[in-house]
């Protein structure tokens, strides 16, 4: 109570205050102002807090995770249909979506200022009890329904690379410090904003300069807020996996056997890829194992090894395109694995796989066994390079490239289909289709020579029996030289001698029929959603 106050009569006093309170119209308007105002700088603070956190641990924001829930729970088809509206951007759709949640975030304002309900003018800057609870509640519900709601997004770390479990518990104390900077800032600047009440003894001039002040204060700290977020935000995308959907090089219309790995395909989910800290990864072997198990990277690479050429195609990978390509692979089996903690439970029927970008995808058991795949942390004779999955990656030949996993941490059996990314949208998840492609000739060529047509083939485990080339579009067949496969897991590589009988352009095709005696679908789809089928056809001009 002001100093003047304390002798008058508590009559007297009420009715001082009744004078200063505002008409209920008037403290509505002025509640909700603020209110939104207020939202909006614990919107900016806490996305400052978001930014560092992520950029800084790897710890993901709840843009990000709201952004893996919602792709989870769309069809392939609106999928492919919003990644034509954002032009293959990945930034965009999450830019939208730090706008919605500053908008959330500033409307909660509103929200807050229901609940506690203040008469105005207040008496002071310090928040009431009733104000700290209501700030701290929002705190602990917005945590709560996060950690629910994201429940499956939650285990990933993008700097760290942290363990299944410890990501968990890192994205859950993420959040939990995310929402308490909101609603501190909420709390504190919606008081601070708020008219007060005139002291006794203090001029209404001084109460002005003070309130200025005060506003003028949390203003700047909105301002600056603003400016941090804008940095954090620039480093974000500084930082933006460019290379996403790079196809494996062609050097003068030759494939080489071995793709080097610059020239290698790459595809990734992520807008900035994760790294790791090897001292802190581990990959874990887990579920319906008779021993389950933890190894670090060094005890991997203790074990007994193996090298393998392995080809990798991506199921966005269209007829005649090059998302496709070989590497020699090194690892540990992952029987010999499985072998080394007792073998798996008679239950086990599926095998989930989960990487430190909170990727995840689930195959049958026994299907995967019989190809025996490869957990590889070398590529051509170095460590996996970061965009490939350092430091472990899963190869299951016959599956496409999302099948096998990147940045691998965890490894569990169970007896149920794990849902992941491409699975929840309704991808294709079966066994790659045979295919054939061809690299040359392109273009115009000279009349009166004999033209090597070449390419490749591949079926992954089932091999290639035969390549076949057509120069009529189809009408006759001629059988084509294969070399042979460097591994039974790799393409191969096909000529054919071509002497063209007149000038004109040609229609070349080519078709594989695979080691079961199955050749390659004739009809052509699209890559969505089951991969592309159908036969190459390149136009060739002879003159």
């Amino acid at each position: 109570m002001p100093e003047g106050q304390k002798d008058l009569p508590q009559a007297e006093k009420r009715a001082m205050d009744a004078d200063k309170r505002y008409a209920r119209r008037r403290t509505l308007w002025t509640s909700g102002l603020v209110a939104l105002l207020a939202g909006l700088f614990a919107s900016i603070f806490a996305v400052v807090t978001m930014g560092i956190l992520r950029l800084a641990l790897g710890i993901p924001t709840p843009i990000e995770l709201f952004g893996d829930f919602s792709l989870k729970h769309i069809d392939v088809a609106t999928f492919i249909r919003l990644l034509g509206i954002f032009n293959f951007s990945k930034t965009k759709p999450l830019g939208l979506a730090l706008l919605g949640m500053l908008l959330l975030g500033t409307v909660l304002g509103l929200v807050y200022a229901a609940i506690v309900r203040l008469r105005l003018p207040v008496s002071g800057y310090r928040p009431a009890r009733r104000e700290w609870l209501t700030a701290l509640g929002f705190a602990v519900v917005m945590t709560v329904l996060g950690g629910i709601l994201f429940r499956i997004e939650l285990p990933q770390n993008f700097v760290l690379g942290l363990p299944y479990s410890w990501a968990i518990v890192a994205s859950l104390l993420g959040l939990l410090l995310d929402f308490v900077i909101y609603g501190l800032a909420l709390c504190l600047s919606y008081r601070a904003l708020l008219p007060k009440v005139q002291h006794f003894g203090e001029t209404a001039v001084a109460q002005s300069r003070r309130q200025l002040l005060t506003r003028a204060g949390v203003t700047a700290l909105g301002v600056g807020g603003a400016g941090a977020a804008y940095a954090l935000g620039s480093n974000y995308v500084s930082q933006y996996a460019s290379y996403d959907g790079q196809r494996t090089a062609v050097v003068n219309q030759h494939t080489p056997p071995i793709t080097p790995n610059s020239e290698h395909y790459t595809v990734t989910q992520n807008p900035i890829d994760p790294g790791v800290d090897i001292n802190l990864w581990r990959l874990e072997l887990t579920g319906l194992l008779k021993n389950g198990g933890t190894y670090t990277y060094d005890e991997l690479q203790r074990l007994p090894s193996t090298t393998r050429a392995i080809t990798l195609e991506c199921i966005s990978n269209s007829v005649g395109d090059h998302l496709i390509g070989t590497a020699i692979w090194q690892g540990v089996s992952l029987k010999a694995l499985l072998d080394r903690q007792g073998g798996s439970l008679p239950s086990a029927s599926y095998i989930a796989m989960y990487s430190v970008d909170g990727y995840t995808t689930s195959l049958p058991l026994k299907e995967v066994l019989d190809v025996d795949p490869l957990l590889a942390w070398n590529m051509n004779g170095v460590a996996l390079p970061a965009k490939h999955g350092y430091p472990l990656r899963m190869l299951i030949p016959g599956r496409y490239g999302e099948e096998n996993p990147k940045w691998l941490t965890r490894i569990e059996l169970t007896d149920h289909f794990v849902g992941g990314l491409y699975s929840d949208q309704g991808w294709y998840n079966g066994p790659l289709h045979t295919m054939s492609r061809i690299d040359r000739p392109q273009g115009m060529v000279a009349f009166g020579q004999v033209i090597e047509v070449g390419g490749i083939a591949f079926a992954g485990p089932r091999g290639i029996e035969k390549v076949e080339v057509s120069a009529d579009n189809g009408q006759s067949w001629h059988q084509a030289n294969m070399q042979p496969a460097i591994s039974p897991d790799a393409w191969v590589l096909w000529t054919w001698d071509w002497t063209p009988v007149h000038p004109g352009t040609y229609s070349l095709v080519s078709r594989a029929t695979d080691g079961t005696g199955t050749t390659q679908i004739e009809k052509y789809s699209s890559v969505v959603p089951n991969g592309a089928t159908g036969y190459p056809h390149v136009s060739v001009q002879v003159k």
